[in-house]
């Protein structure tokens, strides 16, 4: 472009008017140049209507034009041929030229062109001419508004890259436009939180807009507000930023002055006199109505500073923007702000944190020496806050090393007071009652469960449920997805440096005690006083045996509330604890039961699990509040409290209570009762009386193993949804089971006596889940009436001949496991009706000779596995399934059909030398070309016959290549098949489980890189065993798993195979390809100087006989991929697959398991072989090069 001397442009409505001829290139150049002004914050009127043929342009469209600060005209070809554009163009020219406001852009038209209307331009204008014959002036002003453009300075395409051009463009439109403030580009991630504000200020729309910026002490919203208000204050009649509302309102008693400074700022006023605050505000509401304003109110405590400031939407005029900047997001609620116009301020990002503390102290943008570590101990101090990386970054420039750590040992435990007091501000503003939550959350409560601690702190007369929500509108409390609670660390620093403050030397008297050496001191000295609320040690305790307490260890904290500790003995026995205990949780309690005179007529959750304790106390104790109680792995227990004694008590966890033989027959009717918990009470024989509980959601009774009987259901129990029945003694399950109406899981998996279930069962309408893996003595399922919403169905080890033809009747069901059912001879044709089945599990029927063809039918199937059946030869027909992904077929004891199919798997691929199918991999990459995901495995574990193949790995990953480049760039691929060696092509090979590379030549080619290779050679012993794993949809088997990590990130790529795949002994290849777009994904850095790749199997056991024995890592390039696809052109492939010719290549026993490639990779590439080291110092030829022979 050639340079303009135009100074920046005067204020208007629209930045920007963009003219152009629709058919030409509105869904393209100009499409592509609009979105570019857009992302520049450049507001645009660009004229869609151009689409209606004829007519004259509205007067909507002369003002936009009028009110535009300057004009872009797209010239393109057809420019001229459309009257619209050329009355919009005199237009342009009698608004715009005076101020010369005119920037022309010649798209694939050249400026002699549009000057002296020739070519296009002059066909146009013969046809104007013949159509206007009576009206030649307005045609003569169209040629002359042309000529007037074509001489401007603009743009010319010619041959240009289109991108380049267009950001030119919008580079110098923004220039005139306006020119941001110089210490905008000093801020740190200032630009996505100004883009956000700005999209929310809307300053093109003509509403009155109130917006807030929100968020707690020291994130930067003042500066924000300011840097939005230096940007756009241009654009209204008259401005006012109003600082530090909060502070000045306090020191002056009101808010007077802020409102003269309102007026004289929008108004120009000058000196005005008010009386009261309602003078203020009369006058505000009547002089402003007309006027297009921009208002900033910063730092705003109380909703009263804002009616008084800007009280409603009509005091100002249309267009007017008002931006508040508060820590309370209830007071932009109460001043009826919109949601959707509130940015909620967060911390700064890791990169950003660095970026700002780095410049703060070491006027740079990265630390450098021993300062990285230390640098980084800031950050997890500051964890994101602007203000204390400010602040500790100016704190420490200059200073050395040793200072650097004295100051952050310092930290510790005294934080530097300018943050500190930054953020108290909000604190002292809190009601008692939210300062108590919210001490208590910093002490004790971080990270927990809102409702669990709403539960625990409405019993200490709080009122939670309002306080914590105050707590989240002031940006001290957050709560994530999980309903967890949060809070930042500095704010949690702040609650802790409070009530250290409260008693500096002395720990006894302070109100909460959360430090472990805290609370050994007052609990082994007996300094407890009645200052102290709380004393909780979270997930720490004590180690076993090491502290003893008297019996008087508690006696001086009579107003204790919170109790968590652990681990401690108490030899002389326990005289006291605080009446007012809300929460009790005391880990290994060491007695046999509590002191005689405690009583806990406040608390609310009970917890002693793994106590020794027998009894919990003699007689009865009313416990009203009580709501939860847990005495797990309590093996002394013998006895549980009559439920009349707590009769709001929702948790019940009796779990591994191993000697409770009986529970209070009041029990099993309770009534608000939600969950209880008996797992693995090994004693309990019988559950008394029947059960009635109306309240109850959940109920356990996993591992009873001496449980004969479910009691009788006395009435409806709606409200129960999950029953836990596995591993009991029960034999049948009562007619009454009816009643549990609204259960969604059943649970008898491994009731070895089970024999049979009641006809009633059909009528649980809501069943989503019923396992009964392991009934060994099941021989029949009942007939399938009502249950429709079965989703999940578990028979797997069950002694089942048949599975009922009624099975058609479970409409929703996804997932049917007959896993190992030995007696299961069939399966009925009318399994065609599991619409919904994805998953159907057969393995180990060893007695099932035929799959129905009717299976084809269940389109949904997604999942099949036939290995070790009878099955001779599955059917065609599976081959055809268009959804089907993973098919297992390992001991199936024939060859598969020779019909003719299409094979279409997209596609996950099993087998093993014992089943002839497994052969078929030559024709695999065929299998490539019709996946659907872009994640591809294809193990095939101890297949004697491809034993040699050496290729197919290569030619597996050759194919991957090639299709990646045309339709799945962030693929990847796993490959395990029968190998002794690293491929030769590889460039780095070593000896062992990990290599290193260091200096890698290929750096300098990086861009060029699509991916990476990593392979290793490992072998499993003969007798080796593996672990289990319950890894398939609640089926669990004996499996090996071998993993691949990389030293610079903790994502791990990891594949397993099933211990009775195949004879083990022999060693194996597995090849990973991995592009680019995946390894950034997950942060593993290739193109560091220096990494590390390891390969090791499951480090949770102690060995499992997998031995790594070399491994490899290879860059692959583009340029190599392009070879390949040039060599690949020459291949046959199928892309469908004639049976009988499949038959043939997988069957025939000297058939090449090859490629139709006349040369393979490890015949063309030269080797790379590192030292035994494990390092490769990388000093070979380029890598273009070295590519090019790899044809």
């Amino acid at each position: 472009m050639t340079s303009t001397s135009i100074q920046n442009v005067s204020h208007g409505k629209y930045d920007v008017f963009l003219s152009f001829r629709g058919e030409d290139t509105r869904k393209s150049f100009t499409g592509h140049l609009s979105t570019a002004l857009k992302n520049k914050r450049i507001y645009l009127f660009r004229d869609d209507k151009e689409l209606q043929k004829g007519g004259s342009i509205s007067p909507g469209l002369l003002k936009a034009i009028e009110e535009s600060r300057i004009s872009v005209i797209v010239l393109s070809k057809n420019y001229a041929s459309s009257t619209w554009c050329l009355d919009e163009l005199v237009k342009i020219v009698e608004c715009k030229n005076r101020e010369d406001q005119i920037f022309p852009i010649f798209y694939d038209v050249e400026p002699t062109v549009v000057r002296k209307q020739t070519a296009s331009f002059g066909e146009a204008f013969a046809k104007h001419e013949e159509v206007f014959r009576n009206n030649v002036e307005k045609v003569q002003k169209w040629r002359d508004a042309l000529k007037v453009v074509a001489n401007k300075s603009g743009w010319e395409l010619k041959d240009r890259n289109e991108s380049e051009f267009i950001e030119e463009i919008v580079n110098v439109i923004s220039s005139k436009i306006h020119t941001e403030p110089k210490t905008v580009k000093e801020l740190v991630g200032i630009e996505s939180r100004l883009e956000k504000l700005r999209f929310l200020m809307g300053t093109g729309s003509t509403d009155v807009r109130m917006i807030g910026i929100w968020g707690m002490g020291g994130l930067g919203k003042t500066t924000l507000a300011r840097v939005v208000y230096d940007l756009i204050s241009h654009e209204f009649y008259a401005s006012s930023f109003l600082a530090d509302v909060r502070e000045r309102s306090e020191k002056e008693g009101s808010v007077i002055s802020l409102q003269k400074q309102l007026l004289s700022n929008l108004l120009n006023l000058g000196d005005i006199n008010l009386w009261h605050v309602d003078d203020g505000i009369n006058i505000i509401g009547s002089r402003l109505r007309q006027q297009k304003v921009l208002l900033v109110i910063d730092d705003v405590a109380d909703v009263e500073q804002l009616q008084s400031l800007a009280g409603k939407r009509d005091w100002f005029g249309l267009g007017s923007r008002i931006l508040i900047t508060t820590r309370d997001k209830q007071l932009l609620v109460a001043h009826e702000v919109d949601e959707e116009h509130i940015l909620n301020l967060d911390v700064l990002n890791d990169d950003e944190a660095l970026q700002l503390f780095s410049m703060k102290a070491f006027k740079t943008h990265q630390p450098v020496g021993e300062y990285v570590e230390l640098s980084k101990r800031v950050l997890r101090y500051a964890s994101g806050l602007p203000l204390a990386l400010k602040v500790l970054g100016s704190f420490l420039i200059g200073r050395s090393v040793d200072r650097w750590r004295s100051a952050l040992e310092r930290l510790k435990s005294d934080p530097l007071n300018k943050i500190m007091s930054i953020l108290q501000i909000s604190f002292d503003g809190l009601q008692d009652s939210e300062k108590k939550i919210f001490l208590d959350v910093a002490c004790f409560f971080k990270q927990k469960n809102r409702d669990y601690v709403t539960k625990i702190l409405e019993g200490c007369g709080f009122f939670p449920v309002i306080g914590i929500e105050v707590l989240i509108e002031r940006s001290l409390l957050t709560v994530d997805d999980y309903n967890t609670l949060g809070m930042h660390d500095l704010l949690q620093e702040l609650g802790q440096l409070i009530v250290t403050r409260q008693s500096p030397e002395e720990p006894g008297k302070r109100s909460r005690l959360w430090r472990q050496e805290e609370v050994r001191h007052v609990l082994t000295k007996n300094a407890g006083s009645e200052e102290v609320e709380g004393m909780i040690i979270d997930d720490c305790f004590f180690p076993e045996n090491e502290v003893h307490l008297s019996a008087k260890a508690f006696s001086l904290m009579t107003n204790l509330r919170l109790l968590k500790i652990g681990n401690v003995q108490l030899p002389e026995g326990l005289e006291y604890l605080s009446n007012k205990l809300r929460l009790l949780d005391w880990h290994q309690y060491p007695l046999k039961s509590l002191p005689s005179n405690l009583q806990l007529d406040k608390i609310v959750e009970f917890e002693m699990c793994y106590s020794r304790i027998e009894e919990l106390w003699k007689g009865i104790k009313p416990l009203k509040t009580l709501k939860v109680m847990k005495l797990s792995h309590s093996k002394n227990l013998i006895k549980t409290p009559n439920s009349i004694e707590v009769p709001n008590l929702e948790v019940l966890d009796l779990e591994g209570c191993t000697r409770l033989h009986e529970i209070h027959s009041s029990l099993l009717r309770h009534n608000k009762l939600i969950l209880l918990n008996l797992k693995g009470c090994t004693s309990l024989t019988t559950l008394p009386g029947e059960i009635f509980m109306k309240s109850l959601k959940t109920l356990v009774l996993s591992g009873c193993l001496k449980l004969r009987k479910f009691p009788h259901v006395g009435g409806s129990m709606e409200c129960l949804q999950e029953l836990f029945l596995d591993e009991t003694d029960i034999k049948e399950m009562p007619l009454s089971i009816e009643h549990l109406s609204g259960l969604v899981q059943l649970t008898l998996k491994d009731c070895k006596n089970l024999s049979s279930l009641p006809v009633t069962i059909s009528s649980l309408k809501c069943l989503k889940n019923l396992k009964l893996s392991g009934c060994s003595k099941l021989k029949k399922f009942p007939q399938i009436v009502g249950m429709e919403g079965l989703s999940e169905l578990y028979l797997d080890g069950t002694s089942i001949t048949e599975v009922p033809s009624s099975i058609e009747l479970l409409p929703g069901l996804e997932l049917l496991n007959l896993n190992d059912c030995k007696n299961l001879a069939r399966l009925p044709r009318s399994i065609n009706g599991l619409k919904a089945l994805k998953t159907l599990n057969l393995s180990g029927c060893c007695k099932l000779e035929n799959v129905p063809d009717t299976l084809r039918q269940v389109e949904s199937l997604e999942e099949l596995d036939i290995s070790g059946t009878a099955t001779r030869r599955p059917p065609s027909s599976i081959f055809l399934m268009k959804n089907l992904k993973t098919l297992s077929f390992s001991g199936c004891n024939g060859p598969p059909s020779t019909a003719s199919c299409h094979l279409n798997l997209p596609f996950n691929l099993m087998g093993t030398s014992s089943c002839p199918v497994a052969l078929m991999l030559p024709s695999l990459s065929g299998v490539l070309r019709l996946r659907k995901s872009s994640w591809t495995t294809i193990y095939c574990i101890d297949s004697l016959k491809l034993l040699g193949k050496n290729d197919l790995a290569t030619s597996m990953l050759r194919e991957h290549l090639e299709l990646q480049a045309v339709s799945a760039p962030d693929s990847k691929l796993s490959i395990v098949v029968p190998g002794s060696e690293i491929p030769k092509w590889f460039m780095y090979q070593n000896e062992g489980s990990s290599i290193t590379v260091t200096r890698p030549s290929y750096l300098h080619n990086v861009n060029k890189v699509v991916g990476y290779a990593v392979c290793c050679v490992f072998h499993v012993p003969k007798h080796s065993t593996g672990i289990r794993r319950t890894i398939w949809k609640g089926h669990s088997f004996l499996t090996h798993l071998l993993f691949c990590s990389m030293d610079c990130s903790s994502f791990f790529y990891g594949i397993d195979f099933r211990d009775k795949f195949g004879h083990r002994g022999s060693d194996h290849l597995w090849l990973l390809f991995l592009s680019r777009a995946e390894c950034d994904k997950y942060k593993w850095h290739f193109e560091s100087n220096h990494f590390k790749l390891k390969f090791a199997n499951h480090s949770a056991v102690s060995n499992t006989g997998l031995k790594v024995k070399r491994c490899g890592f290879h860059p692959v390039y583009k340029q190599e991929v392009e070879e390949f696809d040039e060599t690949t052109k020459q291949w046959t492939h199928f892309t469908s697959y004639n049976l009988n010719e499949f038959h043939h290549d997988f069957v025939g026993s000297n058939m090449e398991v090859a490629t139709t490639s006349k040369r393979s990779l490890a015949e063309n590439a030269g080797a790379a072989e590192a030292s035994g080291s494990g390092s490769c110092d990388d000093d070979e030829e380029s890598p273009p090069k070295r590519f090019r022979q790899l044809k």
